[in-house]
């Protein structure tokens, strides 16, 4: 999948909207006013640039856009942490990684300890997540 769709918001809207992409993005786009398809746009500027894989970025939202979410970036690191699909590999350029676990990491351990809390299940510091 090509990554040129990002260059423009117009290009962007477009893309977004064709009829190769999947039920959930038309779903998710047609309920859209001009501003949160701004906030959108400016949303997914990050997450193309930092995956490996286009195709792995559009199989995330799948997930992420059943939800609200305040920074779309750290809902597809999560993702890729969380590897829901057993990925053996992290779906983030390397040069991505670091950066965004600086800028993620306080996040993440608060809402993995809260998964732990709520679901009673240990979570190792020392198990290579940070």
């Amino acid at each position: 999948m090509n990554r040129n769709f990002i260059k423009s918001f117009d290009s962007f809207q477009v893309f977004m909207l064709g009829e190769d992409r999947p039920n959930y993005i038309h779903r998710y786009c047609n309920q859209l006013d001009d501003s949160q398809w701004q906030w959108f746009y400016e949303q997914m500027l990050e997450p193309v640039a930092f995956v490996t894989d286009i195709t792995y970025l559009f199989y995330v939202l799948k997930w992420i856009l059943k939800y609200d979410f305040d920074d779309l970036s750290y809902a597809v690191y999560f993702q890729d942490i969380m590897n829901p699909e057993c990925i053996p590999q992290s779906q983030i350029k390397d040069e991505w990684l670091a950066k965004l676990l600086d800028r993620y990491e306080q996040r993440l351990k608060k809402e993995l300890s809260e998964i732990h809390y709520s679901s009673n299940v240990t979570i190792d510091d020392d198990a290579g997540i940070f």
